[in-house]
């Protein structure tokens, strides 16, 4: 512990007393680069703890006339060792804590301690600066051979020359007499001649005029009563110098300083007002800012802070830092130990800043008493200051980043799950499928596609909208029936995928089939019509793959994978896991080589059971996995096909009741190596799947307008047929869509009135704006846009009046009976009647005999297509068609 002394002109400062054991030389503070320098002659400087920082050669020589001390030896000691006996010159001045002048006796190295005067004052950190004045002369230093160049010494500075670097003068006055006597520094100060004669009156006429009489009540004050005068006045010669007076009455006389403190007042007005704009910033900052003490406690908090936290500022003074956080909302957000909210960064120590990840705080409805509301996140920027006592101040930053973190959790959601109804999607499913596979439940985890049964008729007849209800309505009773440890994700489209940590705990993966399939089994209202549903689930199990006792090196299971709890939502916990992994700056697990294979044989089963009719179920088997080998390789081959132009196109025609040709179907075939002529439904599942239609479309189309650039023209006008293509991966409203039109007709050089683009009803309804335009630009160039297969499904007549098509092709479905069913006829005469109505062409498909051909053009329809005319045939044999004329029934065969 330690006591102070007083340092004259100010009463902060002060000389320690210092107990403990004083710092080596080698680790003395430096001196403060920002004080003034040391008047020359004996003086020092020490700290605020008493010790000395910096001392001048003057002060060694005072101690040990020799020269044999070195001044660096002195740095870091206490002044009291140097110094004995420091006390006030004036004894009621210091009763007062007042004056500037110390009395001293400077300890030697020899000989008996000198008498000293000590001139102080301090500096801006609590130190001070000291000049020693001897009272009497030193005495003559002991003989001793000078030294050969010893450096010179400058004599000690007189009174007035300490008294001028402190800026310190004194005065006396004479009660009696009324004269007054001023050092030649105070006369200075005031501007008076030193010499002439002064009396009290000449002293305060050398102030400002507003000061006089204030100093004349605390003068009158003094001399009658006694009491101390201590106040500070203004010199009146506009200088703006300011004096601080500190007097006494010692029997019949006054004495007195006058210490020139303009500097000193000057700087704690800078410093008053730096301090007012930090509490302005603090008032008007639009973020929380507050202040905690040592034991982390609130000391101040500003508006926003407030505001934020539902509570006012006497509320959260005294509430610790960690009383603000609200430990459930962070939990609850994700794994993670709690960590205390002013947590030091590791390693860290002193003065420092840093900033931590946000924060949960705890939050208040406004008014008394409010209830506890919706936590606020917070971002932390902290700074801590330690001050020159040890004590230290935590200024913290709190920034609202709720708004952020909830729009962050959206994109984070978004990315892992679908969109339209909420469930995971295909990149959660796979990321899910990865880490059960290196977890301990591998060879039982089970997955199961689940493609809906004629979803594309309900799309296709009652729209978009009613196909989205329906798959929201399927994706809850997943939700709701699915069994414990089993999450249902929409993976694209009509097909749902299920995912089983363990397929065991519900009787195995055929069992489980079945109960899934039975959930898909079901009646939904949709659209004011109640649509019958049912689902075809192909599965697959970790096992099927070879996970287990025996696998190849890539498929074995990783020992420390995660330990998935199997009776709970396998999706929910994985993502979990990924978020924590992600908050703790960790790199995620690489996925799992089996991955791709389960899923893909999950899908091979799906196709399989498909094959059987609706309904079905079929898990992955030897045969399966073969058929998706043989199908990933089948995707290979078409992606080769497509660029090497190894597929071909045969055209099918459409003929009018005359028999002339007027326009073609181009259908594709595939030449394959090794399998021969394939049809469309050997491997347009597979361009499907592989999501190759567009580009299968782009090719199509490239060669049919190319083709047919080439056609002969047919009688009476000489004009050669047009092509139609079916487009069903190139639709409108793609990017690319009227671009790749545009590019494909121009570079063919056929005519663009000479082009039907066909496209299922669904396709063409309900369409955007933009969309349109890009259209009605094609139309007005002259290409004709078909509906295909109008009459599948939930059609609706009144919606022809809305399709952007000037062809409508009625379905073989009304066709195939329009000879015999009353009702298909009804059909076919609406549909009929209603096309020409409304100015469009009606095409039948399908024809395959005479009955239906003369049903048909009694009712009026325009154009023909069918085996009745013509069975699709290549390029070549189409051209020589053209060139014979018009087609008859009855001479088909000759096609």
């Amino acid at each position: 512990m330690s006591s102070a002394v007083p340092v004259p002109g100010s009463r902060g400062l002060a000389v320690v007393h210092a107990t403990t054991t004083p710092r080596r030389p080698d680790a003395a503070a430096a001196p403060d680069a920002g004080a003034p320098a040391l008047p020359a002659g004996p003086a020092l400087r020490h700290d605020a703890q008493g010790r000395i920082t910096e001392v001048r050669e003057q002060v060694a020589r005072l101690v040990d006339p020799t020269g044999g001390l070195d001044t660096r030896t002195m740095l870091g000691r206490p002044v009291r060792e140097l110094l004995a006996d420091l006390g006030p010159a004036d004894q009621g001045a210091a009763d007062q804590g007042i004056g500037g002048l110390y009395t001293a006796r400077l300890r030697r190295v020899a000989g008996a301690p000198l008498p000293v005067r000590v001139v102080a004052w301090p500096d801006t950190h609590g130190g001070a600066a000291l000049v020693l004045v001897p009272d009497v002369p030193a005495p003559a230093a002991p003989i001793v051979p000078p030294a050969p160049a010893a450096p010179s010494h400058p004599s000690a500075p007189s009174a007035a020359d300490i008294e001028r670097i402190a800026g310190l003068g004194h005065w006396e006055v004479d009660l009696a007499t009324g004269s007054a006597w001023l050092s030649p520094v105070l006369a200075e100060l005031l501007m008076i001649d030193p010499h002439a004669t002064r009396s009290a009156e000449t002293l305060l006429a050398a102030l400002h005029a507003e000061d006089r009489d204030g100093l004349a009540r605390r003068w009158q004050a003094l001399v009658t009563e006694g009491a101390p005068l201590e106040c500070e006045v203004r010199l009146g010669d506009g200088s703006g110098r300011i004096l601080a007076l500190h007097a006494a009455l010692r029997a019949g006389t006054v004495l007195g300083t006058a210490a020139d403190v303009t500097a000193r007042r000057h700087a704690e007005e800078r410093l008053r007002a730096s301090n007012q704009r930090f509490t302005d910033l603090l008032a008007v900052a639009p973020v929380g800012i507050a202040l905690f003490d040592d034991d982390e406690r609130l000391v101040k908090a500003n508006q926003a802070l407030c505001r934020l936290l539902g509570q006012g500022p006497e509320a959260l003074r005294g509430r610790r830092a960690d009383e603000l956080l609200d430990l459930s909302a962070e939990s609850a957000a994700g794994p993670g130990p709690a960590t205390p909210l002013l947590a030091r960064p590791a390693g860290s120590a002193g003065s420092v800043s840093w900033s931590c990840t946000p924060r949960a705080l705890l939050t208040r409805e406004r008014g008394a008493g409010g209830a506890v509301a919706e936590p606020v996140w917070c971002e932390l920027h902290v700074s801590v200051s330690v001050h020159e006592d040890g004590g230290v101040t935590h200024l913290v930053v709190f920034t609202d980043v709720t708004d952020a973190r909830r729009v962050e959790a959206s994109l984070r959601h978004q990315a892992m799950h679908d969109e339209l109804t909420g469930l995971p999607n295909r990149r959660a499913l796979t990321t899910t499928v990865s880490r059960l596979l290196a977890g301990p439940t591998s060879r039982r985890t089970g997955v199961l596609f689940c493609d809906i049964d004629n979803f594309k008729r309900v799309n296709d007849s009652l729209g978009h909208d009613a196909g989205d209800e329906l798959l929201v309505e399927l994706a809850q009773r997943l939700r709701d029936r699915l069994p414990a440890g089993c999450a249902a994700s929409r993976s694209a489209g009509d097909e749902f995928v299920v995912v089983c940590a363990d397929v065991d705990l519900h009787g195995g993966l055929d069992a489980l089939s079945a109960t899934v399939a039975g959930i898909l089994r079901t009646a939904i209202p949709v659209h004011g019509q109640l649509v019958r549903i049912s689902a075809t689930v192909g599965a697959a199990v970790g096992a099927t793959i070879g996970l287990g006792v025996g696998d190849p090196d890539s498929y074995r299971a990783d020992p420390s994978g995660p330990d998935i709890d199997p009776t709970d939502d396998p999706v929910a916990q994985v993502l979990r896991r990924e978020r924590a992994t992600e908050l703790a700056g960790l790199e995620p697990a690489p996925g799992h080589p089996g991955t791709g294979d389960l899923m893909r044989f999950a899908d091979a089963a799906l196709f399989e059971a498909k094959s059987g009719g609706n309904g079905r179920f079929a898990l992955a088997d030897e045969a399966i996995m073969k058929g998706a080998d043989e199908a990933l390789r089948m995707e290979t081959q078409l992606r080769e096909a497509m660029v090497n132009d190894e597929l071909v196109l045969h055209y099918q025609p459409v003929v009018g009741a005359d028999g002339r040709i007027q326009t073609a179907e181009a259908l594709v075939r595939w030449q394959h190596p090794e399998h021969g002529l394939l049809f469309p439904d050997k491997f347009l599942p597979v361009a499907e799947a592989a999501d190759l239609l567009g580009d299968l479309d782009r090719w199509v189309l490239r060669a049919a307008v190319r083709e047919a650039a080439t056609w002969p023209g047919t009688a009476p006008d000489g004009v050669p047929p047009s092509v139609a293509v079916n487009l069903a991966g190139l639709l409108p409203g793609d990017p690319d869509f009227l671009p790749v039109v545009r590019a494909t007709v121009a570079e063919s050089g056929l005519p663009w009135d000479r082009l039907v683009l066909e496209l299922v009803e669904t396709c063409l309804a309900d369409l955007p704006s933009h969309t349109l335009r890009e259209m009605n630009e094609l139309i007005a160039a002259g290409v004709r846009f078909a509906v295909d297969d109008f009459g599948t499904g939930y059609s609706s007549l009144s919606r022809l009046t809305g399709l952007p098509a000037q062809i409508v092709k009625l379905d073989r479905a009304f066709v195939r009976g329009v000879a015999t069913g009353e009702s298909d006829r009804a059909v076919a005469r609406a549909v009929v009647d209603l096309t020409a109505a409304i100015g469009q062409v009606c095409v039948a498909e399908g024809v395959e005999d005479s009955d239906q051909f003369a049903v048909l053009r009694d009712l009026g329809v325009h154009a023909y297509q069918g085996w009745l005319f013509a069975r699709a045939m290549p390029a070549e044999a189409f051209t020589e068609l053209v060139r014979r004329g018009p087609i008859v029934p009855e001479t088909r065969a000759a096609g």
